[in-house]
């Protein structure tokens, strides 16, 4: 395995000299998106649209130097447990300079859960911990150390936050508990609406300010009782956790459920305009409706991790629809599973 330091250290090289202002990304279609401009010295740059993998291996749109062809501003491929000899714990991408992506490896959890760290001028947030077993806190440090340097800092205060309160999301946060600068919030509903202010849950959406960067906290209880959504207005990205994501959305308040769709696509059309959505697991393969078999620790051929909010209305209407009588229902890139 490479060491952390050294590969975050040319992952953040590659970001600087890359262009900044790259117009990489598609439309909502899904189409292949465009690369950031190549400088002399880097085959990657990072933008609101075009990233680099944070393990060394970051660039734009295309193989040379070793670097993964971008699309829509993620990789096109996530690593995906079938050389476990030579893959990471966690694999860290940058798909801004200010927004990393980190996916737990398959090789040490089959659930292989996404963080989320954001970036604003006073405060991180960290959106779940993943499912342990894995130096999350080391990898995560890494990434600030180096945010530091590139800004001209000596700290920033870290929130750890979660998208719900389930095992394979909260595994990590005993290695941030007693850490300086860092909050740790619980995961218990009192927790959760007394860190995010919101009275009454789950009607009201929070607003939290990371200085300069502002992220609406959406109540969606439903695949379980604490859970929320995150909306970033920067990149018009919505981090929905385990409600919608490439795979079996499993539920378990059917009709609370569908109330958190309604109050998340209201959400969405009061002038939230959406980018891509992004869950914590991927789950489905690229065959529309196919998805890897419970526990498998191996995804050769993995659906991407985006998805749109045209994804978010079709699973809305069709949770509407089956709401008198939850069933599964395969659709092309999730699938809806109550318990």
């Amino acid at each position: 395995m490479r060491p952390v330091a050294t590969s975050l250290a040319l992952a953040w090289m590659l970001i600087a000299c890359g262009d900044s202002s790259g117009t990489g990304g598609s439309d909502a279609s899904g189409g292949a998106g465009g690369s950031p401009t190549t400088s002399e010295t880097s085959t990657g740059g990072a933008s609101s649209a075009g990233g680099s993998d944070m393990n060394g291996a970051g660039g734009a749109g295309g193989s040379e130097g070793g670097a993964p062809p971008i699309v829509n501003g993620f990789p096109e491929s996530w690593p995906d447990g079938t050389d476990c000899a030579s893959e990471d714990p966690m694999f860290v991408w940058a798909y801004a300079p200010d927004t990393f992506i980190l996916r737990q490896s398959l090789c040490t959890s089959f659930e292989g859960p996404f963080v989320h760290l954001l970036f604003g001028e006073d405060r991180a947030l960290l959106l779940d911990t993943g499912d342990g077993g894995i130096p999350i806190r080391d990898t995560v440090r890494a990434v600030i150390d180096e945010w530091l340097a590139g800004h001209g800092k000596s700290s920033i205060e870290l929130v750890v936050v979660h998208s719900h309160a389930h095992g394979d999301h909260t595994q990590g946060d005993s290695q941030f508990s007693g850490e300086p600068d860092t909050t740790v919030v619980g995961t218990n509903l009192a927790a959760v609406t007394e860190f995010f202010g919101m009275d009454p849950w789950p009607d009201q959406v929070a607003q939290l300010d990371l200085g300069g960067r502002v992220l609406d906290v959406i109540p969606i209880p439903g695949h379980e009782a604490t859970h929320i959504a995150l909306y970033d207005r920067r990149h018009e990205l919505l981090f929905t956790g385990d409600t919608l994501y490439p795979g079996r959305l499993y539920v378990q308040n059917f009709a609370t459920y569908v109330t958190s769709l309604d109050r998340l696509t209201a959400f969405v059309e009061a002038g939230n305009p959406v980018s891509w959505v992004l869950g914590c697991h991927i789950e489905m393969t690229t065959t529309p409706g196919e998805d890897f078999e419970f526990g498998a620790d191996v995804h050769p051929n993995e659906h991407a991790l985006e998805l749109t909010e045209d994804h978010l209305f079709e699973l809305q209407q069709a949770a509407q629809a089956m709401a008198g009588a939850p069933q599964y229902e395969a659709h092309d890139d999730f699938i809806i599973y109550p318990l």
